[in-house]
């Protein structure tokens, strides 16, 4: 039986609701996935943990994803996220509040989340097909009249709701398969850029600086020496360059720039949490107290070690240089040192490692109360397809779930 009321392309996390949401409401629905199981793109999110969403106020949540943000008013208001953790609880999945307000499950392990979807899905008589490609979506008139599947496989519903993610980790299925599918049915798609990604630094140093973790610094954006953004919080450094929450948060501006071609570099302020004159008494006394030891021993006291030699050579301190021979200028220097510490970006990983992807369909396109195409009469969009984008912390999950939930509770038989 190839006929069903309902068909979602994309198990993601947005499909997966909106399959069990369409279920729940007793329509006959199938659950198309071109890999072998679904949710793999979930199941490592979080670095297999699961930042299923964040406490924020709506406001606040809302704002973090700037103009378009206003889009989601009408879905927040159906289901935010008291409202998801709520539906894990409910659903055996216990989470647990950390820090940046975000939430995990208390298993600490995505696979809980994932498995909590497809039992809803299941119990709601979804049927799922895994490793099973669309490759051709028919058109009649204002519908969607079939899908056809890679294999011949023709499949007829009443409704359809495209939730094939974006362009990020494409051996989880995320190839951008929906983009193309939306253009050939008459919806503009805003072009896809990479968010939420690590960045390649012009840097000689980071061969002996790779895996180094900073917390609690302070991160300056600057284009063309210009500053843009200031965040506070925590990176990595890699072979490449660095990662980790601040960087994440920032690199889809900086990917802006760089088409702009502007020169961009990353400024690291490493002792955000001293002011002026405290770091300048602390220089004083770690110096007085390390008298005849070499420098590089006092910078101990204020830096991680594997940072200490790229330190001294960025500011030019001498391996032999003792405590008591640091003249003022010389300490200046040093103080200038913990304040300001540059990297040239050159670019950005690319799309494929992005976590998720910037641009999609554009919203103008959608009813923002129902999640239907206001071009297409019978198909919904849900999740990462769609052109919003926030930061990390849980944001862009609760709007994969957020919405999934909604195309899938305006559906009528």
């Amino acid at each position: 039986m190839n006929n069903f009321d309902v068909i979602v392309i994309g198990a993601g996390a947005s499909g997966l609701m909106a399959s069990g949401k369409a279920g729940e409401q007793g329509l006959n629905v199938c659950l198309l996935e071109k890999k072998s199981r679904p949710g793999i793109k979930l199941s490592i999110t979080g670095k297999g943990r699961c930042n299923i969403t964040n406490n924020a106020e709506l406001g606040e949540f809302i704002s973090e994803f700037g103009s378009n943000g206003k889009f989601l008013f009408s879905t927040f208001n159906k289901f935010f996220n008291t409202d998801l953790i709520s539906f894990f609880e409910k659903h055996g999945v216990e989470t647990r509040l950390e820090r940046g307000g975000r939430y995990f499950p208390l298993s600490d392990d995505a696979h809980s989340i994932v498995n909590a979807l497809i039992k809803y899905a299941k119990e709601n008589k979804v049927k799922i097909k895994t490793s099973c490609e669309v490759a051709k979506i028919v058109k009649e008139n204002n519908s969607i009249k079939e899908v056809i599947l890679s294999n011949g496989e023709i499949l007829k519903a009443k409704k359809y709701i495209l939730a094939t993610g974006g362009l990020s980790y494409p051996q989880t299925g995320s190839t951008g398969d929906g983009y193309k599918f939306a253009k050939q049915l008459g919806h503009t798609v805003i072009h896809p850029t990479p968010a939420l990604v690590p960045i390649v630094l012009d840097c000689p140093y980071l061969k002996q600086l790779n895996g180094l973790k900073l917390k609690n610094i302070e991160l300056t954006v600057l284009a063309n020496e210009k500053e843009i953004m200031k965040l506070f919080g925590e990176l990595e450094f890699t072979i490449f360059g660095l990662t980790g929450p601040v960087i994440l948060t920032v690199s889809s501006e900086i990917y802006s720039l760089l088409q702009e071609n502007k020169k961009v570099e990353i400024s690291i302020n490493l002792k955000s949490s001293l002011d002026d004159k405290q770091l300048d008494q602390r220089l004083v006394r770690e110096l007085n107290n390390f008298g005849s030891l070499p420098v590089r021993q006092m910078l101990k006291e204020l830096l991680p070690l594997q940072l200490i030699d790229t330190f001294m050579q960025i500011n030019n301190i001498k391996h032999t240089k003792k405590c008591f021979e640091v003249s003022k200028l010389e300490r200046q220097q040093i103080f200038n040192g913990l304040r300001t510490i540059k990297f040239k970006v050159s670019s950005t990983r690319p799309i494929n490692e992005a976590i998720i992807t910037k641009g999609g369909i554009a919203l103008t396109e959608i009813e923002q109360n129902t999640m239907k195409s206001k071009l297409i009469d019978n198909l919904y969009f849900c999740g990462e397809i769609l052109d919003l984008d926030g930061p990390t912390g849980g944001f862009n999950l609760q709007v994969a779930f957020s919405t999934g939930y909604l195309a899938g509770t305006n559906l009528e038989a």
